[in-house]
């Protein structure tokens, strides 16, 4: 009887997140979704101060105009999961407002997402919030060098 009682209880339990889920995905209306739902891809990846880390000669706060090797796919599903695949940057202060800059090794990382007040919401892992604007996931951190200020990423 014990058992049986003990049973009901996580039947429950169980029952009752997962109809949350169900409660959590009706928040977003179906246009809302199709918008968000897709592959995201970094577009800017901001910094202060502007660097020239390709040695050209022209400076830029987006390292994606500096970096060949810098790149990063954001994946939004119906499911309410992302995924992200990133290259990650090694930075290094050497002198004057200047940094080395190099890209590291990929890296992957995944979790649910949330949408709420034009903003979506990531957890797990990658944890952060991004302003929706058009086709645009916007995410500003405002962080100087060797932190970043913002990340763009453009619906594909």
């Amino acid at each position: 009887m014990k058992q049986l009682m003990y049973f009901l209880l996580i039947a429950g339990f169980l029952t009752a997140c997962s109809s949350d889920k169900d409660e959590e995905g009706q928040k977003i209306s179906q246009e809302q979704l199709d918008a968000l739902v897709g592959t995201w891809t970094l577009v800017e990846y901001n910094v202060t101060p502007e660097q020239d880390v390709d040695g050209d000669g022209s400076a830029s706060e987006n390292l994606l105009e500096e970096l060949d090797c810098l790149e990063a796919t954001l994946v939004l599903t119906q499911e309410f999961r992302w995924s992200l695949n990133n290259v990650q940057l090694t930075v290094t202060p050497i002198t004057g407002g200047a940094f080395g800059i190099n890209c590291g090794p990929a890296s992957s990382d995944s979790g649910p997402w949330l949408f709420l007040n034009n903003q979506v919401l990531l957890s797990e892992g990658a944890d952060g919030t991004f302003q929706l604007s058009g086709s645009t996931l916007t995410q500003t951190i405002g962080d100087d060098l060797p932190g970043v200020r913002q990340l763009v990423y453009q619906k594909q």
